[in-house]
């Protein structure tokens, strides 16, 4: 086999992964080159004449393949960077976005003493990315996640063991909160927000790849909001406060379904791009 560099399959990658379209052919290529040869990025960038050796080119070659098919690069390397957390994902779950940090960082604004044992809930935890990256921040916080999907609970137990915070957090089966008593100090929820209307106007690696449950609600968007409101209001402590995620355009009808349940708007948080991400609640 012809001795391959470094430089020689990045540029190549590169050039076929613009060609079907791929947002950010560049860092991709750079990520999936990494995986296969088990190098850090610096090493790319520093010394693009050392050759590969023909099993992590071949492995490059395969990946770059699913790429091109639009395959997302979490889904290829099977592990997504999130709170500067990592997260094993798979096509069972949503792939955190960075927009969802917002919530995060909302959530963790309300939080009165993070030194407290506070209690928290994720309905529809998924990969548990929200509910791990809070607890990351909590010490003495416990947790609980809830999901209907038994293969996303799957992932989301093995990140909490993955970021140590096994020992802290349950896991549950439930549509939303019916399957969940007590009370808690935090509640945080990415429901599925996109109508079924905009399923056409979908990235591939969001209409191909994820899971389908985790991204629509119904005609307008809106049918998770209404479903879990209710549970908020009966699971939310006195003192406590809801985070809740919403898509674009959505927050001042999703303040009014949760006003209708018996919720108070406390704030609304923009992420980086401006967009109305995270509301927050409160009895």
């Amino acid at each position: 086999m012809t001795e391959i560099t470094i430089g020689v399959a990045l540029e190549a990658a590169i050039a076929r992964l613009s060609a079907v379209g791929v947002d950010n052919p560049r860092m991709d290529a750079r990520l999936l080159l990494c995986h296969s040869a088990c190098l850090e990025l610096a090493n790319l960038i520093v010394d693009p004449n050392v050759v590969l050796a023909d099993e992590c080119f071949r492995k490059f070659e395969t990946l770059v393949e699913r790429r091109e098919k639009r395959e997302p690069v979490s889904h290829l390397i099977g592990e997504r960077e999130f709170w500067s957390l990592p997260f094993i994902v798979t096509a069972d779950v949503l792939d955190p976005r960075p927009a969802s940090e917002t919530l995060i960082e909302a959530a963790l604004d309300h939080v009165r003493d993070r030194s407290e044992p506070v209690s928290v809930l994720d309905l529809g935890t998924g990969s548990g990315c929200l509910l791990i990256a809070v607890l990351s921040e909590l010490p003495g916080a416990r947790g609980v996640g809830v999901d209907t999907s038994e293969a996303a609970l799957v992932i989301a137990r093995r990140n909490a063991e993955k970021n140590l915070v096994d020992d802290c957090t349950t896991f549950v089966s439930s549509s939303w909160g019916r399957s969940v008593s007590g009370s808690f100090d935090l509640i945080l929820s990415n429901p599925p927000y996109i109508s079924e209307s905009e399923r056409d106007d979908l990235e591939p690696e969001v209409a191909m790849y994820e899971p389908a449950s985790a991204l629509f609600a119904g005609k307008d968007g809106l049918s998770a909001y209404r479903e879990v409101a209710p549970d908020i209001l009966r699971l939310l402590n006195p003192d406590g406060v809801a985070a809740i995620e919403c898509g674009r355009d959505q927050m001042t009808t999703v303040i009014e379904i949760f006003d209708d349940a018996g919720l108070r708007h406390v704030e609304t948080r923009c992420d980086l791009d401006g967009i109305e991400r995270s509301g927050i609640f409160c009895r």
